[in-house]
């Protein structure tokens, strides 16, 4: 089994490496590694980066013309043969946005599983994430605070989102591709568990899905990764937007955000998690990436 996790920056990735890396493990399938077999692996595993062990990790990028792989913000090399990277490891990781490409190099992967977070929590979380040690080191921010990061790449960030994930989600049944929510691992970790599990075809004990489950808390993963987790709660838009801001959300990416469930505006006492019940309109997808303000500058990248 290979597997590919897809994600925007700051949707959880780390979280859902560190389940499947823990998926992998308990079943006893043995895990491959390309960068660990390359040249560059045994300088940059000393190296103080985002999160620990990250040089280890199988990355790349999925580009119109090119994949890559790399290790961070330290190294990026061209991939001469796709399917040898693929065949060379058990869990990769991309942050890339769909395009033409995509449709060659996913299939490379027996499973592709997909996080999704709320884009107004995603925002929040890269606002304070653009201040970190390793952030001001390797990809400095033009501004002073979080705040005024919110500020200036708000409206930006939604519109990512949207593009990000209604391509994705345009060509799900497709690329077969598996959703698992954030939110959902926050707040029935079990659960979203036994769906993974399912979509993998993986079959644990519950003692199995226990230690996992314990493995993962936020806690235990703050402890090894101080400097990449912030504090691992949803809804936090709830109280740290302005009205303005929440407002701007639903214009940008209500219509994506509304067929996944995530609540528009605040109800006391109700909470609501995101879910996908139904297939989405392709239409309706098509519509609302159309609706970004830099679609036509995109549009060659996406199907």
């Amino acid at each position: 089994m290979n597997i590919l996790q897809i994600s925007a920056p700051k949707s959880g990735s780390y979280w859902l490496h560190t389940i499947l890396h823990q998926i992998l493990q308990k079943k006893d399938i043995p895990m491959k590694s390309f960068i660990q077999q390359q040249e560059i692996y045994q300088h940059a595993k000393n190296l103080e980066l985002s999160f620990k062990d990250q040089a280890a990790v199988d990355m790349m990028d999925i580009e119109q013309d090119d994949c890559y792989y790399r290790i961070s913000s330290v190294f990026r090399e061209k991939l001469p043969d796709p399917a040898a990277y693929a065949n060379s490891t058990s869990l990769a990781w991309t942050h890339s946005t769909l395009c033409t490409m995509s449709f060659d190099i996913l299939p490379l992967f027996t499973k592709r599983i997909c996080i999704v977070r709320d884009p107004r929590d995603r925002a929040l979380s890269a606002a304070k994430f653009a201040f970190t040690p390793y952030m001001k080191k390797h990809y400095p921010s033009p501004y002073s605070s979080p705040e005024e990061f919110i500020q200036n790449e708000y409206a930006n960030l939604l519109e990512r989102w949207v593009w990000f994930y209604g391509n994705y989600l345009l060509h799900k049944e497709e690329l077969d591709i598996h959703i698992v929510f954030y939110e959902r691992l926050l707040h029935d970790f079990p659960a979203e568990l036994k769906s993974l599990l399912n979509y993998l075809q993986v079959s644990l004990s519950e003692e199995q899905q226990k230690e996992i489950e314990e493995a993962v808390t936020f806690s235990n993963m703050k402890n090894k990764s101080p400097k990449h987790l912030n504090k691992g709660k949803f809804g936090k838009w709830m109280e740290q937007l302005s009205e303005e801001q929440k407002k701007l959300a639903i214009e940008k990416a209500g219509g994506l955000m509304q067929h996944l469930n995530y609540p528009l505006k605040i109800i006391e006492g109700q909470e609501k998690l995101p879910s996908l019940t139904s297939d989405i309109p392709q239409n309706k997808l098509k519509e609302m990436l159309q609706d970004i303000s830099w679609y036509e500058l995109y549009n060659s990248n996406s199907l």
